[in-house]
């Protein structure tokens, strides 16, 4: 189903499509998404319809310039995208934006992976804007980024994955706010090999590397220029906020200010190979209730 209506750029009308993604509630609806997304042009719109939407094949956001957003109920995203076993060689995500994709916005959906292989979503593409999104019980992350770049990712709720919250890795200028992580097996949060200039304000971060398959809450390793503020950062299973350093590459300029970091089981803040790490900044923090203390530095 699909709805045209006209915006105007310039003084030009331009056409605007809305398509619809019904709920089948059972069969497998890969091919039905993917012939929608194939049918779009920059500017339209895929609404998710609220009800369950079974996958067993990644379905490729290949076109720059779309919304996907799902019905919701001014809370909650209503729509369920869940993730449905393939043959054994087969791990897939249900969404992939693929690389060389600009401005796509995913707003209000909710993946469920059903702890089958690989993240919920994959990110390749740069600009990209997730909204009030839920991405949980992934075999693996609920949110995989990879090289892709000044993304805004705002209202995400990350929870019950197997790895990551979300994983970051060589991408670079992206927000995280206004969110939660919490109850994954790993970090809630990685800021991981070059992702420079990563602001995360207001998330709650909570009963992270449940699993002790992580370093802590957030894990930093060859990052510059991290801001980590305003965020709650609470009964991690190990650290607070690591600084990892596997790479043995600078993190520099990285800044901890103005959170609640309290009741962890290791440190607030460890810093393992502190010579890697250069002018770090932290002040504005209660740091209370860590059993392994305040900053702790490690060789």
């Amino acid at each position: 189903m699909q709805e045209t209506s006209a915006a105007k750029v310039s003084g030009k009308a331009l056409l605007a499509t809305t398509r619809y993604l019904s709920a089948q509630n059972g069969p497998d609806e890969t091919a039905a998404f993917q012939g929608l997304i194939n049918q779009s042009a920059s500017g339209d719109i895929i609404v998710v319809r609220s009800g369950n939407h079974y996958f067993t094949g990644t379905v490729h956001v290949n076109k720059s310039g779309l919304t996907i957003r799902g019905e919701n109920n001014g809370t909650d995203p209503l729509n369920y995208l869940r993730k449905a076993p393939a043959a054994p060689e087969q791990g897939v995500s249900v969404i992939d934006v693929d690389a060389g994709v600009i401005n796509t916005v995913i707003d209000w959906i909710y993946i469920d992976g059903g702890n089958l292989p690989e993240p919920n979503m994959r990110v390749y593409g740069n600009q990209t804007k997730i909204y009030n999104s839920h991405f949980r019980n992934s075999g693996n992350t609920g949110l995989l980024i990879h090289q892709a770049n000044q993304l805004w990712i705002e209202g995400v709720k990350c929870y019950y994955n197997y790895m990551c919250g979300i994983s970051q890795w060589a991408s670079s200028d992206n927000t995280i706010k206004n969110g939660q992580l919490y109850e994954n097996g790993a970090e809630g949060l990685t800021i991981d090999g070059g992702s420079h200039n990563c602001f995360v304000s207001n998330i709650w971060i909570y009963k992270n590397n449940k699993g002790y398959r992580g370093v802590g809450g957030i894990g930093i390793d060859q990052a510059n220029g991290a801001n980590i503020f305003n965020c709650t950062i609470d009964r991690t299973y190990g650290h607070a906020i690591r600084f990892q350093n596997n790479l043995n590459q600078p993190d520099d300029g990285c800044q901890v200010y103005n959170n609640s970091i309290t009741n962890n089981s290791g440190c607030a803040i460890s810093i393992r190979h502190p010579a890697l790490v250069t002018n770090f900044g932290q002040w504005g923090n209660t740091m209370t209730g860590n059993s392994g203390g305040t900053i702790c530095n490690e060789p």
